[in-house]
């Protein structure tokens, strides 16, 4: 396996079960609640070990999903650009 740092290191592919996947959420000062939730798609066993805890390393492949509630008050039309740079509001009906 080739590591992101271009070294590369003797590792095998580890089957998994999902057991649980929750969501974290954040309510923020201004009333957003940010709702996050990471999706592993593989997980890989190095040769490699802790020097701390004598544990093997493993590296995780993942997906990082986000979901945002914004108080209405705080929501903007979207804007269109037409041509030339000019922005043009849309129309709600």
């Amino acid at each position: 396996m080739r590591l992101p740092n271009g070294r590369e290191i003797e590792a095998m592919d580890v089957d998994f079960e999902t057991i649980k996947e929750d969501w974290n959420e954040y309510k923020l000062e201004d009333g957003t609640v940010l709702k996050f939730k990471t999706i592993v798609s593989s997980i890989i066993r190095t040769a490699d070990y802790d020097p701390m805890t004598g544990d093997p390393v493993y590296h995780v492949r993942s997906t990082n999903i986000l979901r945002v509630k914004v108080p209405e008050e705080m929501k903007r039309l979207p804007v269109t650009r037409k041509p030339g740079g000019k922005e043009e509001g849309v129309e709600v009906g």
